[in-house]
């Protein structure tokens, strides 16, 4: 198993939750967790529509919270 920690010590694994102001039915949540899970370095993705938010997990080595929320407005979803 790979650590999460990098040379230097720091921890790669970052969190970040995302509202995603349209999101209102299951189709939108299958979509989001599909763009989002499709994202290199993204390990974990947990949609609650309800409350129209979006939990990621992923490694900030490969991917970062911008990269993220690019992808969901290029899909024309908004944040």
């Amino acid at each position: 198993m790979r650590s999460s920690v990098d040379a230097l010590g720091v921890e790669r694994i970052r969190k970040t939750t995302l509202v995603v102001d349209d999101m209102v039915c299951r189709h939108c949540k299958d979509m989001v967790t599909r763009l989002v899970t499709s994202i290199n370095g993204v390990s974990r993705v947990n949609v609650n529509v309800p409350d129209r938010t979006v939990n990621v997990t992923y490694d900030s080595e490969k991917t970062d919270a911008y990269v993220i929320k690019m992808t969901l407005l290029e899909a024309g979803y908004k944040l």
